[in-house]
C-alpha cells in the first residue's frame, strides 16, 4: 500500500444538502463535492494521483506515462500535476 503522498488537493471538500431530491424521497440526502478538490487539477482524479506521483518522486522516476480518451479528466490532471512536480507526461490517448 502506498503510505506517501503529495500534498496538493485543496481539502476539506463540502458536503452539501440535495433539497430537491431531499423532499423527493422524504430523506435528507446529501453529496460529497470532491469534484472541488482542485479546479486545475481536474477535482477527485487528484486524490489517486497525490500517492502515484509521490511514488515516482521517491523513487527518482523522471517520466510518467498515461492513457484514457482525449477528454479524460485523469489524463489533464497528470498532465498538470507532473508540471507542477517537473515531471515528463506522456500521454497515449484514444478518440477523435
Amino acid at each position: 500500500m502506498l503510505e506517501n503522498k503529495l500534498d496538493v488537493a485543496q481539502l476539506d471538500t463540502p458536503i452539501q444538502k440535495l433539497e430537491n431530491l431531499s423532499q423527493v424521497y422524504g430523506k435528507n440526502i446529501y453529496i460529497k463535492r470532491d469534484d472541488f478538490t482542485g479546479t486545475e487539477l481536474s477535482g477527485n482524479k487528484i486524490r489517486k494521483l497525490e500517492y502515484t506521483i509521490q511514488y515516482a518522486l521517491d523513487h527518482d522516476y523522471d517520466t510518467i506515462i498515461t492513457t484514457g480518451a482525449v477528454t479524460s479528466n485523469h489524463a489533464r490532471a497528470t498532465t498538470a500535476l507532473c508540471a507542477k512536480q517537473n515531471l515528463e507526461c506522456h500521454l497515449v490517448l484514444s478518440g477523435s
